[in-house]
């Protein structure tokens, strides 16, 4: 492929990037400081770019350059951290949550699919019990095995500025309609957290693994009520007739890793989980496109659990209950 076609399919892909009510010209000429001509002139593949403008618009338009160059259909950009016991803050890491959920907000049109391994997070972060429960566990995951000894959880350990953090990443993907797709599976991992504190003695008291349990199981039942009704709202507030739409499926054979997909509308925004705690995320229309026909083939093959599926979600719900029954009484 010669430099012109590649250099005008580098710009076919910062137009899918950029806003329809935005000038791609406009655009390209402002961040590279050129005239709009002069952008015009690039963007049809009549001037060839320098090096100096090829990495300034590959930075701020989040461009695969490997995949442009060698278009095979095999390579992919994504963006993340790679947290550590040096670098993980839970103020940090819920602050890049709002971040990102804030900015999916804002677009018009935005429905987000989540394919859920583990309870997703924005469930927990209701429950500021269980949020500071998640956030001791990561902190035991991360941190050495040398300096995690004789730390014990406590379900008094609560973080006001942690608590006003997660009611903006609640309140915000409240406001976005959503489609999940969850197994019976999704609960063991917390269920399994818990216990497994429980028996090496890392909780402060007896009475921190009920309350636990306890707020497990109003977390269930509010789930299995914002189902029933296919709407979403937040723990302890009543239910808006014009909420955000919320659909729930069960399958039992499809879940691999806890993955999100952001649907645009004009463009895809995929989250992947990797590694327990981080996120990578990637804006590449192939790789999103191909996530976001998986994810309708997943769907397709679920049980719808929300709206209309009362016996489906019974049995669904009653499954967790049952899971967490039998680990409350187990000693």
């Amino acid at each position: 492929m010669d430099t012109e076609k590649i250099q005008i399919l580098l710009f076919q892909e910062i137009r899918e990037k950029t806003p329809k009510h935005i000038s791609l010209a406009d655009s390209v000429a402002a961040l590279l400081e050129i005239s709009p001509d002069s952008a015009y002139r690039r963007i049809r593949g009549e001037k060839p770019i320098s090096l100096e403008e090829l990495q300034k618009l590959s930075v701020h338009y989040n461009l695969s350059l490997d995949r442009l160059l060698n278009p095979s259909g095999k390579s992919f950009l994504f963006n993340g951290d790679l947290l550590d016991e040096s670098n993980y803050d839970i103020e940090q890491w819920l602050a890049q949550l709002n971040q990102m959920t804030q900015s999916i907000k804002k677009q018009s049109d935005v429905h987000v699919y989540y394919i859920a391994k583990d309870v997703p997070f924005i469930y927990p972060l209701q429950f500021p019990v269980l949020a500071a429960f998640k956030d001791f566990f990561r902190k035991k995951y991360l941190a050495p095995r040398t300096h995690a000894r004789g730390s014990k959880f406590s379900t008094a350990d609560q973080d006001l500025a942690v608590n006003a953090l997660s009611n903006q990443i609640v309140n915000a993907y409240n406001t976005i309609a959503s489609t999940e797709i969850w197994s019976s599976e999704s609960f063991n991992s917390i269920i399994k957290q818990i216990q497994f504190y429980h028996y090496t003695g890392q909780f402060a008291s007896e009475k921190d693994r009920f309350v636990l349990f306890d707020t497990l199981e109003t977390m269930i039942n509010h789930l299995e009520h914002q189902a029933e009704i296919g709407i979403k709202y937040k723990f302890g507030e009543k239910p808006e007739k014009d909420a955000a739409g919320y659909n729930l499926y069960n399958n039992e054979l499809f879940i691999g890793e806890d993955t999100i997909l952001a649907d645009l509308g004009d463009a895809k925004i995929t989250f992947l989980n990797h590694s327990f705690i981080n996120y990578m995320t990637t804006s590449d229309q192939l790789f999103c496109n191909y996530t976001f026909r998986n994810i309708k083939t997943i769907i397709a093959r679920s049980t719808p659990v929300s709206w209309a599926g009362e016996k489906d979600r019974r049995i669904f719900f009653n499954s967790l209950k049952k899971k967490l029954d039998d680990a409350r009484s187990s000693r």
